[in-house]
């Protein structure tokens, strides 16, 4: 059985990985995920969520400039930066509850990031749920 942590933990590193070059690499992509979990079903699922966050990052951008226009997404830590792509994605595009969503984007802030990264990434995905409700309605 997929491990949902284990899924968004290796889509973290593969969004992290095309950021860093700028580049959608699925070869690299795949080496990044089999080197990270021995489960095939784990292994597609954190490649098919990292590739939708990157295909879906420009408007997950625009968004967190929105709500936060003094740290817009090219003065975030990278590692934030596809936290707040990968979670945003999630947030608009998938049933996953939003609770889950944002509490699973935070602990890997808290594994990966700086000090501060948790309580910043929990007010701006708190604020794009609440957009998000604001819209469905």
């Amino acid at each position: 059985m997929a491990d949902n942590r284990k899924i968004r933990e290796l889509a973290l590193q593969v969004l992290f990985l095309w950021d860093a070059h700028c580049l959608k690499d699925d070869d690299a992509a795949k080496q990044v995920t089999h080197d990270g979990c021995d489960d095939p079903i784990t292994r597609q699922r954190a490649f098919d969520l990292a590739s939708a966050a990157w295909e879906h990052r420009e408007l997950a951008d625009q968004r967190v400039e929105k709500l936060a226009p003094h740290w817009p997404p090219r003065r975030q830590p990278s590692v934030d930066r596809n936290l707040f792509r990968m979670a945003v994605y999630e947030l608009t595009h998938t049933p996953t509850p939003p609770k889950v969503v944002i509490d699973e984007a935070i602990e890997l802030a808290k594994s990966f990031s700086t000090e501060q990264s948790p309580s910043f990434i929990n007010a701006i995905l708190d604020a794009v749920h609440k957009e998000q409700i604001t819209n469905n309605k």
